[in-house]
């Protein structure tokens, strides 16, 4: 017998049937598929690594290793090497978390279901001082605490991640559950996740609009290419629209976006006007709602807007 900290610790083979799960219950979900893999492991090479319990009157109750017991049921094994802890009841759940957390033994949904229970218990006066208790970092706790909320405020499908959730975390409600909502229906991907937040940071209100808009034209990349290529409000609305208008791919957006730089940064030797071609662009304003033809001016390389009647 060793100790460790405040806790004692013993190495022994238990009978299968002298243990008995955690009431804390952190695993809610056992995947048939993957326990049976795991049986047949066992099987094989047999349990390499211990379980974690604790003494329960003449039983041992799980602290962490539930899927390893399961699954040495599933082949019959009649006992298990453990690490039996003496473990205070008011610190059974946090050890038996910190177990799973260093394990990643827990799916996003029960890690996020513990990590809350255990922040509103007020056990902890911070979320750094409890993040030290679980030897992990801050934002962890806080992203895990942010998506549970999330997740309960808008029914999110546990098929989002946390760290989905956690890159809208600074957003207006509506865009981070528009964004949430595009991911569940596959219209953004993870990767495009992180860009579609820098783009709603930084775009117009139009430009953020027909982004998060569903089956919208404007897709990530070229949302993207706008806000970046693009500093001018105005010039980004006038490209959001002829997106929409020819339904351009991100390649012709990365033409237009130089065309409209190329012509910002003409030399012009005159400011006279001295002709006026009509592009056959309109542009509705995204404030007043007012639609405007667009003028391309020569020789300046500039460009006016008649309002329509």
């Amino acid at each position: 017998m060793t100790e460790k900290g405040r806790y004692t610790l013993e190495h022994r083979m238990i009978p299968i049937d002298k243990i008995i799960p955690s009431q804390s219950r952190l695993r809610l979900n056992f995947d048939k598929e993957s326990l049976q893999e795991l049986a047949n492991s066992f099987e094989e090479k047999g349990v390499l690594e211990p379980i974690i319990v604790r003494k329960q009157e003449n039983r041992y109750q799980i602290i962490a290793g539930e899927r390893r017991w399961k699954a040495a049921k599933i082949i019959g094994l009649k006992e298990l090497p453990a690490i039996v802890r003496t473990i205070p009841e008011e610190d059974v759940l946090i050890v038996s978390l910190m177990e799973n957390l260093h394990r990643k033994d827990l799916t996003d949904i029960e890690r996020e279901n513990v990590i809350y229970e255990m922040w509103v218990s007020g056990r902890f006066k911070t979320q750094s001082e409890m993040a030290k208790a679980l030897g992990v970092k801050k934002k962890s706790i806080s992203d895990d605490i942010d998506a549970w909320e999330f997740r309960h405020q808008n029914k999110t499908s546990e098929s989002v991640p946390t760290y989905i959730i956690a890159r809208t975390c600074g957003l207006e409600e509506k865009e981070r559950k528009r964004i949430i909502k595009k991911f569940e229906k596959g219209e953004f991907r993870a990767i495009d996740v992180y860009s579609v937040v820098k783009t709603v940071k930084k775009g117009s209100n139009l430009l953020k609009m027909e982004l998060l808009k569903p089956d919208s034209t404007i897709t990530p990349k070229i949302a993207e290419i706008i806000v970046e290529s693009l500093p001018n409000r105005r010039d980004r609305d006038i490209a959001v629209q002829l997106v929409k208008r020819d339904r351009l791919n991100a390649d012709e957006v990365e033409n237009l976006v130089e065309r409209i730089q190329r012509n910002k940064n003409v030399d012009c030797k005159s400011d006279e006007i001295v002709s006026e071609i009509d592009t056959g662009y309109l542009f509705k304003c995204p404030v007043c709602n007012h639609t405007y033809k667009i003028f391309h001016n020569e020789p300046t390389n500039t460009h006016s807007f008649r309002k329509m009647s």
